[in-house]
């Protein structure tokens, strides 16, 4: 029997990858990677700022409602009064009976009507501004009755708004309730 000793075939010079297209695909596969990363990151942080906003959003509905609900002014205070009785200055919103009362109202973090801390929402912060404004142009401030009141709930979230509702109250809303002869 005999043995031959195999010789390994020579290698042309152009066959196998070399250091330098190594490199490159590296390279190639590193900025790919960052990219993705890169875009992963933002959609992250877009759909964490989006919760924010619902959340917001839910809070400031809430605290309008409750506002809206109220009378349009102070049925213990003469007409064209404006603000907190002295009996409303409790520290929670419990004995608020008119829209004007929640003026320059604020809470961190955001509270029932009766004091209560939401539980969910302890990074937030509510805030409230009523003002008359002239019934011909809602976006002038008036310093006197006239019939028509601007109420802006502010929700923020780590400094930055993330939801404000803006509604307006007219002395000539009648209260269904009020109109059944059912008590306030």
């Amino acid at each position: 029997m005999t043995y031959r000793l195999r010789v390994p075939p020579e290698r042309s010079p152009t066959a196998g990858f070399t250091l330098i297209e190594s490199v490159i695909s590296v390279v190639v596969v590193g900025v790919m990677l960052v990219a993705a990363l890169s875009t992963l990151a933002v959609a992250s942080r877009a759909q964490y700022q989006t919760s924010e906003r619902r959340q917001g959003l839910a809070l400031a509905q809430m605290l309008m409602a409750e506002i809206l609900q109220q009378a349009y002014g102070d049925p213990a205070y003469p007409p064209g009064s404006f603000g907190l009785g002295e009996d409303e200055k409790t520290g929670d919103r419990s004995r608020f009976d008119d829209v004007d009362d929640y003026d320059l109202w604020t809470a961190e973090p955001p509270q029932y009507k009766n004091g209560t801390v939401i539980g969910w929402a302890r990074k937030y912060e509510q805030a409230v501004s009523v003002a008359w404004v002239d019934p011909n142009a809602p976006d002038q401030v008036s310093r006197s009755e006239t019939g028509l009141k601007r109420i802006v709930v502010t929700i923020r979230c780590q400094k930055r708004i993330v939801a404000q509702l803006r509604a307006y109250r007219s002395w000539a809303w009648a209260n269904p309730a009020e109109l059944q002869g059912a008590p306030q």
